[in-house]
């Protein structure tokens, strides 16, 4: 991929590709295989020139696992594709430009040429016909992702206000390669707003739910990332479905694993230990009223 391309007799730098955590991906395949439908992708992972691709979004309360979804299948298009991956994550101060083309100090420049044209992630995945993911977009404001409306949709265009200047695919198969994804926590937005912008909500279709995950999936995550022994396994499905926890997300469950097996103590029962660690992982919305099992 070039480091740089010409546009308008100037010069856009393009940001380097992510390279996605390289994991064993285990659990929610049947939240993949919705994402590889909406994407218009093969079995083997290949696009596949008849379908067209539609812009999901993942919507899940934190550590659910919507990050980890979108990494393998990162994971999963540059092994059979070699698609890049670039994301963006969304914050309250974002800005329009922050999507297109940023004007940043160039540190080989100097005298009438100090600063350079900086493709954003967004804006080098669209040239490239990469795969992007815009991670908590409801944080975004509203003014703030009016770009995005003319690269999700026929036009694939972004344009740049500052600089004038309008970004398109390098070519049709770039074209045909792009990929875009986001996701959010609707219980969290900007200004306590869960909702999209509507031009916004209805390109980024169909919606993929992601709760947390059954026991069965959380016993599969422990094995393969923590490793724990059998009785500390048992005794955490034990007191998962005895506790008066509604749910846990697979980073709190894991964070909690992990500490219960630093800090048990040398005449400490692992079920004890679960009782006396667990309110320190687990927050007062994530209780429930009753002591029904799980």
């Amino acid at each position: 991929m070039p480091a740089t391309y010409d546009l308008d007799n100037l010069t856009i730098h393009l940001v380097d590709p992510e390279i996605p955590p390289q994991v064993e991906f285990s659990g929610r395949n049947a939240e993949l295989r919705l994402c590889k439908a909406a994407f218009g992708l093969t079995p083997n992972w290949r696009i596949d020139p008849g379908m067209i691709p539609l812009h999901f979004r993942l919507e899940g309360p934190p550590g659910v696992g919507k990050n980890e979804i979108v990494y393998e299948i990162a994971r999963q298009l540059a092994r059979s594709m070699d698609m890049p991956f670039y994301s963006i994550q969304g914050h309250e101060e974002m800005t329009p430009e922050d999507l297109s083309i940023l004007t940043v100090p160039d540190p080989a420049g100097g005298g009438l040429m100090p600063f350079r044209l900086q493709a954003s992630p967004l804006a080098t995945a669209l040239y490239t016909g990469g795969l992007f993911f815009f991670d908590e977009i409801n944080r975004v404001p509203a003014r703030a992702l009016t770009p995005l409306a003319s690269v999700l949709d026929r036009r694939r265009s972004l344009y740049s206000a500052s600089s004038g200047l309008t970004i398109r695919p390098r070519n049709e198969e770039a074209s045909e390669r792009f990929r875009f994804c986001c996701a959010l926590n609707p219980a969290v937005g900007n200004a306590g707003e869960a909702m999209l912008p509507d031009y916004i909500d209805e390109r980024t279709l169909p919606v993929i739910k992601v709760d947390p995950p059954d026991i069965g999936s959380l016993r599969e995550i422990l094995e393969r990332n923590v490793a724990p022994s059998a009785a500390v396994l048992e005794n955490f499905e034990e007191w998962y479905r005895d506790s008066i926890v509604k749910e846990m997300s697979v980073r709190q469950v894991i964070a909690l694993v992990v500490y219960v097996m630093r800090a048990l103590g040398p005449n400490e029962s692992i079920r004890t230990a679960f009782d006396r660690a667990a309110p320190q992982f687990v927050h007062d919305g994530q209780l429930r009223n009753d002591r029904a099992p799980l």
